[in-house]
């Protein structure tokens, strides 16, 4: 019986694993042509706070590396059309 009741558990454990990864890749699947400038993103990150040392583009997203006002390392990833901050990972 106990074996039973783990094979639930086991594939909850790995669908959550699964999702995890993927919360925060969000961005879509927008044509290039329809993205944010990267200055205006430049402009955008800027009034956060946030001093940009590098921009690039990974899985649809614009991801931003820099440093907050208190000098925090910071990565964010920003929906290339609107600009809108989609998941952050940074120093703790």
């Amino acid at each position: 019986m106990k074996s039973l009741l783990l094979i639930p558990f086991a594939s909850l454990a790995f669908i959550s694993t699964a999702h995890a990864g993927d919360d925060h890749r969000q961005c879509g699947n927008v044509a290039i042509a329809d993205w944010m400038s990267e200055n205006d993103l430049r402009t955008k990150v800027g009034a956060m706070g946030i001093e940009v040392r590098k921009i690039e583009i990974d899985d649809g997203c614009y991801e931003v590396e820099g440093r907050n006002r208190d000098g925090r390392w910071l990565e964010i990833g920003f929906h290339p059309q609107t600009g809108e901050q989609v998941w952050i990972d940074g120093d703790d």
